[in-house]
């Protein structure tokens, strides 16, 4: 594998942030639990993770998960209700589960090798992503309740992810309705899981009545609130780093006048092209590998000019070598595909991610 493009997250910038945000959630009465699905479930992530205070770890993908088991990290949650053909796998690796189909959960208990599995009861209190309606949680809970192999140990509700539906202590209250009416069927002390970090944002003032978690990844990774895009308090904004080796650069004029078409995947190309004379970098990582949107040139006076599958365009003001590399930033959406891509090398290190662009050795 080529060494560039390159990923770079500091676990000790994980490891701090997720230590703040677990000690502000104790002293509220809740505990944090830390999701890696924007990392794919690495482990050196979900170790510092834990370490740093996380009461377990969640992912939405049952291999992510099988990645954290191997390497003896736990408990672990699967945060989406997994496939006909991954219950048995989800019975073997997981210690509890997030669905609300009582089918779902009889075939998972019928693969349970011992100790029965816990589920939560995923409740919609408005995104309309996933879950039962309020009024159907009761009934639902006693089916999955009755399932051999599995206990109900709660609910759990999201928030801001597909209506932009937010969160507020209102809807925490709802939720904490819900699982009364469900607590009966409860086998463990009933629990209310909240998603996601959003939620960080709207704590102040609340004390729970029952016990009560929070899941968050992106407050670790990146130390604030991507939907209010504000910080959060205490914690460090550390991006995610990705590096990429120039091509070539040349310096070109304005693109000539004429009929534009669509590009090989019949859209209308997006590309900011300068009215002047410029240097043209082109880098080793496309669309691939990330999107334009999610990048954020360290590269002082540079500017992401477009992308297609393979390369990234950049202007710059200076002229760059084959060789030399790139830095960015990378947002959490750019972060997910550049984690998924076998074309990114991923690093994990300690102490600070590298802020600025290099030439290569």
């Amino acid at each position: 594998m080529t060494t560039y493009p390159r990923l770079t997250i500091s676990c000790d910038t994980v490891a701090g942030n997720t230590r703040v945000l677990a000690d502000r959630l104790i002293a509220q009465g809740i505990e944090l639990i830390g999701v890696t699905k924007a990392v794919d479930g690495e482990p050196a992530v979900g170790q510092a993770m834990l370490a740093a205070g996380c009461a377990g770890l969640a992912d939405s993908r049952l291999p992510a998960l099988v990645r954290l088991a191997a390497h003896a990290l736990a408990p672990l949650t699967l945060i989406r209700a997994p496939e006909r053909d991954e219950v048995e796998a989800v019975a073997q690796v997981a210690d509890r589960v997030l669905l609300s189909d009582p089918v779902t959960a009889r075939r998972i208990g019928a693969h349970t090798p011992g100790s029965p599995i816990e589920v939560l009861l995923t409740v919609d209190l408005g995104d309309r992503r996933d879950g039962v309606l309020p009024e159907l949680a009761a009934t639902v809970a006693a089916d999955i309740a009755a399932a051999p192999g599995v206990v109900l140990a709660g609910i759990a509700v999201n928030f801001a992810c597909l209506s932009g539906q937010l969160p507020t202590i209102e809807l925490f209250r709802q939720a904490e309705a819900v699982l009364d009416d469900v607590a009966g069927a409860c086998a463990v002390d009933p629990l209310v899981s909240l998603g996601g970090t959003c939620c960080v944002q709207c704590l102040d003032g609340y004390r729970p009545r029952h016990r009560t978690e929070l899941r968050s990844g992106g407050g670790p990774l990146y130390g604030y609130d991507f939907v209010s895009v504000a910080a959060i308090d205490g914690l460090r904004r550390t991006d995610p780093v990705l590096t990429a080796a120039v091509l070539e650069c040349y310096r070109k004029p304005p693109a000539p006048a004429g009929a534009r078409g669509r590009d090989a995947f019949g859209h209308v190309p997006v590309a900011v092209l300068p009215d002047r004379d410029a240097w043209y970098a082109l880098l080793a990582f496309g669309r691939r590998d990330c999107q334009p949107e999610s990048l954020t040139p360290l590269l002082l006076g540079s500017v992401v000019a477009g992308m297609t599958s393979d390369v990234t365009v950049l202007i710059v003001e200076q002229p760059l070598a084959p060789g030399d590399t790139v830095s960015f930033t990378i947002d959490y959406d750019g972060l997910v595909r550049a984690m998924t891509s076998p074309f990114v090398t991923k690093t994990f290190t300690h102490g600070d991610v590298p802020a600025s662009s290099k030439k290569a050795s």
